[in-house]
């Protein structure tokens, strides 16, 4: 029973932890300022990628941002530009308490940035594959593309912030006095 509770705990403690930082981080991300900068951040990077790939859109800000080209309407909703991923992203990024509080803040720093460049990127391409005479293939590039890329960059992600060596201060000389 001892070694049950010495594995269940930190498993709580981590569970915790990581709900109250996402639901906080959500917080932020929803009812501030940043929700609708993070649309147009998304909206924006999206149309500038595919007018690269060959694919140009307009983007019309509705209730929610909207790509409009020939052929679709894509409306992005909050689940596109990536709310829940980024406050997900901070809750188990601020609740491994086995790393430093400065590795931590460098790992939300530097994976939210990650997140918001690799974010238009696969949307840019679900759209740059979408095809109105395949709708099932369209779908499964949205459904099945987008969602798998999504968790592979997170795993992928947390992996390498985790295993990465941290680096520990040096320890200080030895001082030798005299006289």
């Amino acid at each position: 029973m001892r070694a049950l509770n010495s594995v269940v705990r930190p498993v709580l403690k981590f569970m915790g932890s990581m709900v109250v930082s996402t639901a906080a981080a959500y917080g932020v991300l929803v009812f501030t300022p940043l929700e609708k900068t993070l649309a147009a951040w998304t909206a924006h990077a999206t149309a500038f990628l595919l007018a690269t790939l060959g694919r140009p859109v307009t983007v019309a800000f509705l209730e929610n941002p909207h790509l409009q080209s020939t052929g679709f309407d894509a409306e992005l909703v909050p689940l596109c530009w990536g709310t829940l991923e980024l406050a997900l992203w901070a809750g188990v990024i601020l609740a491994t308490d086995n790393r430093s509080w400065t590795r931590r803040f460098k790992g939300l720093a530097v994976g939210t940035a990650a997140f918001l460049l690799f974010n238009p990127v696969r949307i840019a391409l679900t759209l740059w594959l979408f095809d109105a005479s395949r709708p099932f293939a369209s779908a499964v590039a949205h459904d099945v593309l987008f969602r798998l890329s999504l968790v592979a960059l997170f795993v992928v992600a947390y992996f390498v912030w985790y295993s990465w060596p941290e680096k520990r201060p040096k320890p200080a000389a030895d001082v030798v006095r005299t006289g």
